[in-house]
């Protein structure tokens, strides 16, 4: 459930759901180059669709 200021930026009541969750973005040499955390979405309409390429070397 949302904290009160999360309700508030996002304008839902208390019992709304919510998604947190943090975004990491990686260089080819393995240094974190941005970080965004929290991300914080409404749960209840939020359609979290993500594709992961991974290297068949790994």
């Amino acid at each position: 459930m949302p904290t009160e200021g999360e309700a508030a930026v996002l304008r839902i009541g208390s019992g709304v759901p919510v998604l947190r969750y943090t975004r990491r973005h990686f260089a080819d040499s393995g240094r974190v180059v941005e970080v965004a955390h929290p991300i914080v979405r409404r749960g209840d309409t939020t359609i979290v669709d993500f594709v992961i390429e991974l290297d068949a070397e790994a």
